[in-house]
């Protein structure tokens, strides 16, 4: 079972702390984010979502959260939003805090931002392609 950092990895992706970082960034600065499982909304496009969630006064201040909100404005600011996936499960979707059961990338999704609270951290995303797709700019 590969772990978050592992995920990152096979991106090519670093966070900025190896024990609480939710986010990381490529060598050329492409964002790859983390994305609960059971946060992902059915239909199509696939479509992902913590905005209004109960438990944002938990994780609002946490390290890992302010790193993803930069990252967010990173992807916002110089790739039109677009960020790499890893799917994290959660041991227990009802716990606060959440940990990690498994996780693993997903290089077919390519999501974008499509809203993003800058206080909070609470964002929606779209898929709109895959990894690949994106390293070669297409």
């Amino acid at each position: 079972m590969p772990g978050l950092l592992e995920g990152f990895q096979s991106f090519g992706a670093r966070g900025r702390n190896a024990r609480w970082s939710w986010s990381a960034r490529t060598s050329d600065g492409r964002v790859v984010m983390t994305f609960w499982q059971d946060q992902f909304l059915r239909g199509q496009p696939l479509t992902y979502s913590n905005i209004g969630r109960p438990d944002v006064a938990n994780w609002r201040d946490l390290p890992g959260n302010q790193e993803r909100i930069e990252n967010l404005r990173w992807a916002q600011d110089h790739w039109n939003g677009l960020m790499g996936v890893v799917i994290v499960k959660a041991a227990d979707e009802n716990a606060h805090p959440r940990s990690i059961d498994d996780a693993f990338p997903r290089k077919d999704l390519l999501m974008q931002l499509r809203e993003l609270n800058p206080d909070t951290g609470e964002f929606n995303a779209i898929n709109v392609g895959n990894w690949d797709q994106f390293q070669r700019g297409v």
